[in-house]
């Protein structure tokens, strides 16, 4: 450990000046290191920790964890999540977040995951008894121009996106906390459609109210002139990136191509906005068949590998807890 190194955790916010000189400092800081998003966490109640490492008295690592509740027993039954991974300017930083994270977590986790792109810190958390398996993402580059990214869509997307324009969709913003409730609603019948973890409504209420105002976050809305939106995709903006976070779509409005339509006026509004790479979120394991990933393939982006690292505290409660899961969201 490099002289001057210490650590503390804690749920308080580290002094904003320090923190915003880390995220500029660190080339792969995410809107998920943000005051902002802790501040929307926060605001939530959601379960989170913070954990912050110093050198010389300068905000050196900060790594903020969600828990979610996986198992019904009162101690131990949460997953630790950072879902952008550890932010550190040096390697000695980040080794000493993880060791403090060991010591603060095992004690009401079942296991801890993050997700970083490349493969960078494979060998640091393989040295540390992490796991690492490989997943997929597809990144679009928002500085060519919008005909050149447009000749990059597959032809049946471009297909798509003409059959969803036929229709005479139109697209706003979401106009203020009163649209929520409906936004949730698309969102959480997508999500419970295809099994996935679903966006917790205190967490979008708190999104917006911090992230919105910031600039950090659009929620885009599609659906015919006068009618109700069939299509609600939330984005979450930093340092010139856009994060597709989650998406929603009615029931009967798929085979309307509005989702690919969209998309298309997202990139394009994005563009126009400053926002110079698209970041699909996520498409499921390097090997495997994904639906999400063969869509999100169709508009030409760069694929990448993202490092998804894993340190189990409890595995035989961990396989008990993702069974009961997989039971529950089949219901």
């Amino acid at each position: 450990m490099g002289e001057g190194v210490s650590h503390s955790r804690t749920l308080a916010l580290p002094d904003e000046s320090d923190w915003r000189a880390l995220l500029e400092e660190a080339p792969v800081a995410s809107v998920y290191h943000t005051p902002e998003f802790f501040r929307a966490l926060q605001l939530s109640g959601l379960p989170c920790r913070l954990v912050q490492v110093r050198r010389d008295g300068r905000l050196a690592g900060l790594a903020i964890v969600l828990l979610d509740r996986l198992f019904p027993v009162p101690l131990i039954g949460w997953k630790a999540f950072a879902p952008a991974g550890l932010l550190a300017l040096d390697m000695d930083s980040r080794r000493e977040l993880m060791r403090e994270l060991d010591r603060l977590l095992p004690r009401h986790c079942l296991y801890f995951e993050q997700y970083v792109e490349g493969r960078e810190q494979d060998d640091l958390m393989a040295g540390l008894g992490l796991r690492t398996d490989r997943h997929r993402n597809f990144l679009v580059d928002l500085e060519a121009p919008m005909d050149i990214l447009r000749g990059a869509y597959s032809r049946g997307l471009r297909r798509n996106i003409r059959a969803g324009r036929s229709h005479g969709f139109a697209w706003r913003l979401a106009r203020g906390p009163e649209e929520l409730r409906g936004v949730h609603a698309l969102l959480l019948e997508t999500s419970r459609r295809v099994a996935a973890p679903p966006l917790p409504w205190p967490l979008l209420k708190a999104v917006y109210h911090e992230l919105v105002p910031a600039g950090m976050c659009r929620i885009y809305l599609a659906g015919l002139p006068g009618g109700p939106p069939v299509n609600a995709r939330v984005e979450l903006l930093h340092g010139g990136r856009a994060i597709d976070w989650y998406t929603g779509t009615a029931a009967g409005w798929g085979d309307s191509q509005v989702g690919s339509w969209l998309v298309d006026c997202i990139l394009e509004d994005l563009r126009e906005r400053g926002i110079r790479l698209f970041d699909f979120g996520g498409a499921g394991r390097v090997g495997e068949s994904y639906g999400p990933a063969e869509f999100k393939r169709r508009f030409g982006g760069r694929e990448v590998e993202i490092s998804r690292h894993l340190c189990l505290y409890h595995p035989r409660l961990t396989k008990v807890a993702r069974f009961a899961w997989r039971l529950h969201r089949r219901q």
